[in-house]
């Protein structure tokens, strides 16, 4: 009765009885037949009362392990001739799939490990094929992924990264109100982008705002879809575009001063990088010399600090207002990397100034890319990019894995 009830409740093999146990080489093997009165007809599943046995057959199975000792179970099965449909076939195999030489619980764990540890140590645990590893869980992952609802996605956030070098990118979005990721494309031009936006408008998905960056392809790929819907820029992205911009002045002014003023702006990348209320005592004296003999660059270097304030306004008539002030003082500066910057801010005011109307952001997409690196790194790159994809899908859900 012990062994009856194991193999019930452990290995999930419900309508077969015990024959005996064996232990071979280190190996459990249990022996197994399925219980007469649970056998039917394969084809037309007629009960055991309209099947004959016609013949035998052994086939052997991967169970779930048991401790470091690998168990086994061997099926000891018949062909049935069936009075009621003529055929002679193979008794159904209710504990695996297909033909399959592994029991479905071994599977299911399989996949739970995968959720917890790279692939490679699942298989050196297991004592199987790394390649059976990635196959079991990426056929788990592909089931759980066409169940996926897109219906109530409202806010969409959408950004690249590189997936290797030599500017091999791909775009990636996520439902901020979720936070997964529910599409993922190699490029990042307006193809990679366009086609999705296409089937979450044959859904009759009734989005509402999309945040990204300045980037002219996602912006067109958007309007050609979903003319209606807002487009949010991200401040992350105006704030570093305005950092390239001061970065690009302190360059051009390096090379045309010379002596002590030279010096003073040497070294000053990252001084002028930095928001205002990172500084420490020494970075604030510094700042106040270089205020003394170049008033320019700290001129630029105040209105970069504005600008951050840009996202802190109540409501959408005084961030107007205020954009339109900095967009004034920045021309006036005649510094062609701040008067660019001021039209590049003054063509995309709408996306801007969106961000009053739904206050998003591409940060929570910022923020799995620190995971998708990681990702990477656990697995030294992926040569299956399907594979790569719907492990970016689960990523929101996904726990630390295993050192190493």
């Amino acid at each position: 009765m012990a062994m009856t009830s194991f193999l019930y409740h452990a290995l999930s093999l419900i309508h077969h009885r015990h024959l005996r146990t064996e232990f071979r080489g280190g190996k459990i093997y249990y022996h197994v037949a399925m219980k007469r009165e649970k056998q039917r007809c394969t084809g037309c599943g007629s009960p055991w009362w309209q099947i004959r046995l016609a013949g035998s057959f052994q086939r052997v199975f991967r169970a779930l392990p048991v401790g470091r000792r690998s168990q086994f179970v061997i099926l000891h099965g018949h062909e049935q001739y069936c009075l009621s449909c003529g055929h002679t076939l193979r008794e159904p195999i209710e504990f695996a799939q297909g033909k399959r030489r592994r029991l479905k619980s071994f599977d299911r764990f399989v996949v739970d490990l995968c959720r917890i540890a790279p692939i490679k140590h699942v298989a050196l645990l297991l004592g199987v094929g790394w390649d059976m590893v990635k196959e079991l869980f990426k056929e788990h992952l592909g089931k759980r992924l066409a169940k996926r609802k897109l219906s109530k996605v409202r806010y969409l956030a959408v950004d690249e990264f590189a997936i290797r070098k030599g500017h091999h990118y791909m775009t990636v979005v996520m439902d901020l109100q979720t936070g997964r990721i529910i599409h993922a494309q190699e490029g990042r031009d307006a193809e990679a982008l366009i086609p999705f936006l296409k089937i979450l408008k044959r859904r009759g998905v009734k989005l509402l705002a999309v945040a990204m960056d300045m980037s002219p392809a996602y912006l067109r790929a958007v309007r050609e879809v979903f003319p209606e819907v807002d487009i949010v820029h991200d401040p992350y992205h105006v704030v570093a575009i305005a950092n390239r911009a001061i970065d690009q002045t302190r360059r051009d002014m390096y090379r045309e001063l010379k002596g002590q003023d030279r010096q003073v702006i040497k070294g000053s990348r990252f001084l002028l990088l930095k928001g205002l209320e990172n500084l420490r005592q020494p970075g604030l004296g510094r700042l106040v010399k270089m205020m003394e003999i170049n008033q320019p660059l700290f001129k630029a270097y105040l209105l970069k600090e504005d600008l951050r304030g840009f996202w802190k306004h109540g409501n959408r008539q005084t961030a107007e207002y205020f954009l339109d002030s900095w967009i004034a003082q920045a021309k006036s500066l005649v510094n062609k990397h701040f008067t660019k910057l001021a039209e590049t801010l003054d063509n995309h005011r709408q996306g801007l100034l969106a961000y009053f109307n739904h206050p998003i952001t591409t940060g929570p997409l910022e923020g799995l890319n620190n995971k998708i690196k990681v990702l990477k790194r656990q697995a030294y790159g992926f040569r299956d990019n399907e594979y790569f994809k719907l492990r970016l899908y689960f990523l929101h859900e996904s726990t630390p894995a295993f050192t190493g």
